[in-house]
Formats: C-alpha cells, sequence, structure tokens
C-alpha cells in the first residue's frame, strides 16, 4: 500500500471507529436479572431484539426451533392475533423472528417514541402466548412446510445445512436449522419447548435508537411475568468431520444460473468465539483466501478468485462459521459437473500453499479487508443486535469494535501459516450436491 493511500485510510479508519462509539451498546440490568444492552445512536426509528437461548443447538426433538420461530407473534392472552397486526400497522411498526444455530430472535422495528407498546408485545408474547391449536394447524405448519420446500430448493442451502449436520453427526450444532417432514414436530413438543426456553436467565434485549436506562426500565415492567428460570440442556460442541453426498436436481422454473452446477463444500474444524486469538486469525485467513471480487468486472485476485480464471465456469469462495465454542473453516465450490473435481482440488490446494508460508504484504491486505467486513456487518442492527444478544447469554460481556480491530491487527503471516496447518491435520467435512453420478468423492479433490 503506497503512503499516499495509507494516510486516508488510517483517516477513515479511526473516523470509523469515532462513530462506532456512538453505536457502542451500554449495558444494564433490569428486574429479574435479564441483561440489557443499548445503542442509542440517534436514528428516528428505534429497534428492539430479544435474543433467547432457542436455537436448534438446545432442541430435545428436531426441528422444534423451527417451528417455535413460526409460532410467535400469534395470539396472546391480551390480544389475538388479528388484533395485534392492525395495531402494529397502525404503529408503522414491523414484527419479525429469526432463528441461528444457537438463538431464537424476536425483533420489533418502530418509529422512535413507540417502545412503550413494542416492549410490552415483546413481554406479552413471551409470557402469555396462547399457542392456539388451531393457529398450529392452520398456519404454522403450513408456514414451517413451505419454509422447508424454498429452502430446500436451493443447493447452497442444503449444502451448509448438510456440512454442519455431517461435522457435529445431527447433535447440537449438527441440529438442522428446519424441520423436516421426515420428523414431523408436535403440538405439545413445540408448546413444552417454548416453557423451557422462555425464561429470564435465557434471554437478552438489545435495543438500538433507545437508551439502554430507559429499555431496561421498559423491560422490568413488561417482562415482570416471565418465567424466572428455565433448563436449557447444553454440552460443549465436537467436532467430527465426515462425507455426504446429496442428490439434487434444480426445481422446475429455477433462475438460478448455477443451481444445476455440481456444488461441492470442504470443510475442516475452526475456533469458537471463545477463542479470540484463533477467531481473528480464521477471519483474516477468509479474507485471504477470499473468492469473491472487490471491483466491479473483476473476478479478484484472491487464490480462490483465481479459479475461475483457470477452470471454465467455476466460482469458489471462503467461509468461516462461527459459533460460541466452536466453528468450520473451508470453501464452497460451484461449478459445471464436468469441471467440479479440478475446482475443487484448486481450492483445497489454495488452504495447503497458505500453509506453506505467506507474505506479510498479503496478510496486511487480509486484514484491512476483514476490518472492513467486521465495521460493514455491524452497520446493520440485525447483525450487530444478534452478535451482541449471543455474547450477553454467552459471556455477558459486548466486544466493541475497536477490540476487534486490535485483535486483527495481531494477526501474523506466521500465526496464519500455523492455523492452515492446524486445518489440514483435523479430518475434512465434505458435502457434494448435484448429480452424484457425476460429482467427484472427497479423497479425488483433497
Amino acid at each position: 500500500m503506497s503512503i499516499a493511500r495509507s494516510a486516508p485510510l488510517r483517516s477513515a479508519i479511526s473516523n470509523g471507529l469515532k462513530a462506532q462509539q456512538a453505536r457502542t451498546f451500554s449495558t444494564a440490568k433490569a428486574a429479574g436479572s435479564i441483561n440489557v444492552a443499548a445503542a442509542d445512536d440517534g436514528a428516528p426509528t428505534s429497534t428492539i431484539t430479544v435474543a433467547v437461548k432457542a436455537g436448534p443447538r438446545y432442541e430435545a426433538v428436531p426441528g422444534a426451533a423451527h417451528v417455535l420461530k413460526d409460532f410467535l407473534f400469534k395470539s396472546t392472552d391480551k390480544r389475538s392475533a388479528l388484533r395485534l397486526i392492525r395495531e402494529t400497522e397502525l404503529n408503522g411498526g414491523v414484527l419479525s423472528t429469526s432463528l441461528t444455530k444457537e438463538h431464537l430472535l424476536l425483533t420489533a422495528e418502530f418509529l422512535r417514541g413507540d417502545e412503550d407498546y413494542f416492549v410490552e408485545i415483546l413481554g406479552d408474547v413471551l409470557s402469555r402466548s396462547k399457542f392456539a391449536r388451531h393457529e398450529f394447524e392452520e398456519e404454522v405448519v403450513p408456514q414451517v412446510q413451505a419454509e422447508y420446500g424454498q429452502a430446500f430448493a436451493s443447493p447452497e442451502i442444503i449444502g451448509y445445512d448438510s456440512l454442519l449436520q455431517t461435522a457435529y453427526r445431527q447433535r447440537g450444532l449438527g441440529s438442522s436449522l428446519f424441520a423436516s417432514p421426515v420428523t414431523p414436530v408436535s403440538y405439545k413438543t413445540v408448546v413444552d419447548y417454548a416453557k423451557q426456553v422462555f425464561s429470564k436467565n435465557n434471554i437478552a434485549v438489545l435495543g438500538s435508537g433507545i437508551e439502554a436506562g430507559k429499555l431496561s426500565e421498559l423491560v422490568s415492567k413488561n417482562f415482570a411475568d416471565v418465567s424466572a428460570s428455565g433448563s436449557v440442556p447444553s454440552t460443549a460442541s465436537k467436532y467430527f468431520g465426515g462425507e455426504q453426498r446429496v442428490a439434487f436436481a434444480a426445481p422446475h422454473g429455477s433462475e438460478g444460473g448455477r443451481a444445476s452446477f455440481g456444488h461441492f463444500f470442504v470443510g475442516y474444524e475452526g475456533a469458537g468465539l471463545n477463542d479470540a486469538k484463533s477467531a481473528a486469525e480464521f477471519s483474516v485467513l477468509r479474507s485471504l483466501l477470499g473468492g469473491e471480487s472487490s471491483v466491479k468486472w473483476s473476478k479478484g485476485l484472491s487464490p480462490l478468485s483465481q479459479i475461475s480464471e483457470s477452470v471454465a465456469g467455476a466460482k469458489a469462495e471462503a467461509f468461516n462459521l462461527t459459533f460460541s465454542d466452536s466453528g468450520i473453516f473451508g470453501a464452497y465450490i460451484s461449478a459445471p459437473h464436468a469441471a467440479i473435481q479440478e475446482a475443487a482440488s484448486k481450492a483445497a490446494q489454495a488452504i495447503k500453499e497458505v500453509a506453506g508460508g505467506i507474505k506479510e504484504e498479503d496478510v496486511q491486505k487480509a486484514i484491512a479487508k476483514a476490518k472492513f467486513e467486521s465495521a460493514a456487518a455491524l452497520e446493520s442492527r440485525s447483525y450487530s443486535h444478534q452478535a451482541a444478544g449471543g455474547q450477553l447469554l454467552d459471556g455477558g460481556k459486548i466486544s466493541t469494535l475497536e477490540e476487534s480491530f486490535s485483535a486483527l491487527d495481531a494477526v501474523k503471516a506466521s500465526g496464519l501459516s500455523s492455523i492452515a496447518e492446524k486445518l489440514l491435520k483435523s479430518k475434512p467435512t465434505t458435502v457434494a450436491v448435484g448429480d452424484l453420478h457425476k460429482l467427484p468423492y472427497a479423497d479425488e479433490c483433497l
């Protein structure tokens, strides 16, 4: 990097850190010891998210978390589902739910000043949802089935879901995000799961566009009837690795040009968020290997982006999936079936080359890219709430962007080579999705 460009970049990073301070979460405790954090960024809209330790990792019955996600914001003891919809629309708000491997997220977005109503709604849903059987049968089940069908029409979603199921043997982090028709979820199962996970010791409340003190006060008032404590079983994640092959053909009407291609995923044991040093190194390694372009009309200069230059129709991208105590690092490759073996072999070779040594200049470029990706992600309220909620639930402390930057700055070329070498010593997890008669096996690519 030239001196002429480095000074403006340093200034931009400095300004970005100053701007981030305005969005830094301030933490507080609500009555019942509920963890609360908020960042008042001065925006005209507010967002409040309840993060619940209720992802598939903690479910006893496969699919319970997915069904529970779709069973929320229905009828409660105080409001019918219709009334809830009408009142929310009259206030110009939006209610939504989402799911990660470890957390269930309930989110309310609204105009600043309407927080009293929407915090009440969130507390009402957690403590007074009716879970009416007719809503389960008429609305929830069809929605779950539709989401499952939509997800498994995508080879990319199939691949990542199968990758984690294979790596962790369908237990804990290996539990699917989607309720499969092969293992139907009963009405009683999902109601029991809700009673188990909706407790004050199992939730965290995040806010943007609102002061932490104000949010804590509202949570104390409106979450008083939430169960005091619950029991969510949790065991340490254990990575196994393995090979999976999934037959897939592009559905009728598929518009995705790559849906008819072959898809190959290769992953190795990475690091969890509880290992800050390794997590930073894997973040930089992902940026180093890349695969995506930073400039329009260019395929990029990173090792994985170069695969598209040498293998016609191929595309490869590095991924770094991190969870509280474990992670998977690797590459996702898509290409015409006849070229998938060559492309996958080149992706595996790119990781091996990092283990053999890397230039410090390349490391600095990767660190700069990793910083940008970290800062850009935190500009999204949904992502920042998801990340902060997980940190509150798992450790009680939310890291700042400045702390993340410091960890990235500490990454060295020798460290990247070491973790790449360590990756290759772990048992790989591979998933092939497409025409199984044409797709290669793991030992033909690695």
